[in-house]
């Protein structure tokens, strides 16, 4: 009989399939008939292009002379993994449709008098981990020149493993045996057990990645963040041991870093891309001011669906969503469908479907009306969805995104996540988080700027 952890994973990873490859559609509904072509590839010494071509593929524009506005919002932090009010009377409550009022005054509208370039997806795991081998092998080819870590066939080598356990496996562990991967993240991912305790473990549980910097700065993402906020997510340990590394979330949004890592990871890309363009390139986390010029762009001769305030519910049309975010219902689905939200309450808190559990007797159309959010869980791949009159995707919901902009030891996150109602994915919205924080909700899009 299957461990349930593995059952859990086959089935988080079968649910994930579909939406690696296709997006909705916010104005005709349904999704795109075939794959994305070009997929973003961040290390651009991999991919032997110029700079020309890497900001096309990356990048997404909010021209200069744009109307920057935005209608107010909420200032929130999270609190336990819901959306809570940060200060003022309704303090540490959650924020549900309409339970609050908006804190946060409307922008008056102003002209942009520069344009943001900026990146036209979430900073995914696979790109991460680019960085993080790039700097791991630099430290590896310090310790030993002479070191080979490829074979012919693209795998590590045994002896670039055994090197890797020999100095960075964590103290009273003994080596394990492994076996060659041709990945970093399908190395840690590895199944090994513990010499001493003969406990099954993960390879990346038994190593100190605390030891890979980049100018200090600790960069390997703090994976335990998924089940120290698994009132998130039910499924909190497996997500622990697979999203970083398994290739099923590769495309995924990096998360569970601290603004310290994503500035770190900024200016190593700044380094990237200057040696490619021979010009200084800088490679930075946005301002508050630039993220909302980003998010809040739309052409004239378009009908956005990315405004709130005339698209509540973040639906198009025809009832698709078109962000990653806990849906919430309207007065006339929560009448219509109470038997079935109460019902659907009384079982996720304690996460206790079985097969006893009938659903036949709730019409399809409400199941669907929570399942059609894909909130419930985590989030979902960087290309997801359909993008904004910018070329952004997923600029609201699906992970929020860290700015530069501080008060105090607080850094300013934006667009909501896959666990905020829709009300918090305004422009103006801003969710106020410790920058040595690290959380599942929250991960980075940078922008690009040449000098």
């Amino acid at each position: 009989m299957l461990n349930l952890r593995v059952l859990i994973f086959q089935l988080l990873s079968f649910c994930a399939i579909p939406l690696i490859a296709q997006k909705y559609d916010p104005v005709d509904g349904g999704f795109e008939t075939s794959e994305r072509k070009i997929q973003a590839q961040t290390n651009p010494r991999k991919q032997q292009k110029n700079l020309e071509e890497w900001m096309e593929l990356n990048l997404g524009y909010a021209p200069a002379g744009g109307l920057i506005q935005h209608n107010g919002g909420y200032s929130y932090t999270w609190l336990e993994g819901w959306a809570v009010v940060w200060k003022g009377p309704n303090e540490g409550k959650r924020i549900i449709k309409s339970n609050v009022p908006k804190d946060i005054e409307p922008l008056k509208p102003y002209a942009a008098t520069k344009c943001v370039c900026i990146f036209n997806h979430e900073v995914s795991n696979q790109e991460y981990l680019d960085f993080v081998t790039d700097v791991f092998l630099e430290k590896m080819r310090l310790m030993n020149p002479k070191l080979t870590f490829m074979d012919k066939r693209g795998n590590f080598t045994d002896s670039f493993l055994n090197s890797l356990v020999m100095h960075f496996l964590k103290p009273g562990v003994i080596v394990p045996k492994l076996k060659t991967g041709t990945t970093l993240g399908s190395v840690l991912i590895q199944n090994v057990q513990d010499s001493i305790t003969k406990k099954d473990m993960y390879l990346h549980e038994m190593l100190d990645m605390g030891k890979i910097t980049y100018n200090g700065i600790r960069i390997f993402p703090d994976a335990s963040g998924w089940k120290d906020n698994s009132s998130i997510h039910i499924w909190g340990d497996p997500m622990a041991d697979y999203y970083l590394c398994h290739t099923a979330y590769r495309n995924y949004p990096i998360c569970n870093l601290r603004q310290s890592q994503a500035m770190a990871y900024c200016q190593w890309l700044s380094a990237q891309l200057s040696k490619l363009s021979g010009k200084e390139i800088v490679v930075s986390l946005p301002t508050e001011l630039e993220w909302i010029q980003a998010a809040s762009y739309e052409n004239e001769d378009s009908k956005s669906y990315y405004k709130p305030i005339t698209n509540p519910y973040w639906r198009n049309e025809k009832g698709s969503y078109i962000a990653n975010h806990m849906g919430y219902k309207t007065p006339e689905q929560k009448e219509k469908y109470k038997d079935w939200i109460k019902y659907r309450q009384s079982i996720i808190p304690n996460a206790s479907l079985t097969k006893s559990d009938s659903l036949a007797i709730f019409s399809q159309e409400a199941i669907e009306l929570d399942l059609g959010s894909i909130g419930l869980f985590d989030s979902r791949s960087v290309f997801s969805y359909w993008p904004s009159d910018a070329g952004c995707y997923n600029i609201f919901g699906n992970v929020a995104e860290m700015t530069s902009t501080t008060e105090g030891d607080m850094m300013v996150v934006k667009g909501g996540c896959f666990r905020d109602v829709g009300d918090v994915l305004f422009p103006g919205s801003r969710a106020l988080v410790y920058t040595g924080e690290s959380m599942p909700m929250v991960g980075f899009r940078p922008v690009v700027k040449m000098r």
